[in-house]
């Protein structure tokens, strides 16, 4: 089984998109699920991959992890072994339903499903459910706004995220965007 996973983790290093690499996963049947319109960022699959479901335009960065096992129950016992804490490892499903966006730098524990319409910000770390309509944030994660209020403020233009050509932003949008910072940061 080792051997298995870490040739799918030099396929998945061979390909340089995050779309590419989850079109992969979904062709060997590799995790437990994924939907449409999904990307997989990570190059290296974690334990047990097929504890992990990804629905419809789920978007993993490549430097978050999801972890879908832990040994606490080993270090338990090595520490007092007088104490049955059961199977050195314990085993959890991670799920993550319909249009969810996994920031970088983010942890999902096991056990945990992320709802539809969620957003989990840079950092976090996710250990329990985070409801549908969701932005998290934090270690562990807590919601701390609303997906569709965040998607409404978007669509009116009131971010500083906008596509451009070949990853270049125009000097006069970079000025404009450091006179709008300092303005809120100064007072």
């Amino acid at each position: 089984m080792r051997a298995k996973r870490l040739y799918h983790s030099f396929r998945l290093l061979m390909l340089r998109s995050a779309t590419s690499r989850a079109e992969y996963l979904k062709k060997h049947h590799i995790l437990g699920g994924i939907g449409e319109n999904c990307s997989w960022g990570p190059w290296l699959l974690p334990l047990y991959p097929e504890l992990i479901v990804l629905h419809n335009n789920v978007h993993v960065h490549k430097t978050s992890r999801i972890v879908t096992h832990d040994f606490l129950n080993r270090f338990l016992s090595l520490r007092d072994s007088s104490v049955d804490y059961g199977f050195p490892e314990k085993v959890g499903c991670v799920e993550l339903m319909d249009n969810v966006y996994i920031s970088m730098n983010v942890t999902v524990m096991p056990n945990v499903r992320v709802g539809k319409d969620c957003i989990v910000s840079a950092g976090s770390v996710v250990t329990s459910d985070i409801p549908d309509n969701s932005l998290a944030s934090g270690n562990p994660a807590q919601v701390t706004g609303r997906f569709d209020l965040f998607a409404a403020l978007r669509r009116m233009g009131r971010s500083q995220t906008t596509a451009f050509t070949n990853q270049e932003i125009p000097m006069e949008l970079v000025q404009k965007e450091w006179d709008r910072f300092h303005k809120r940061h100064d007072n």
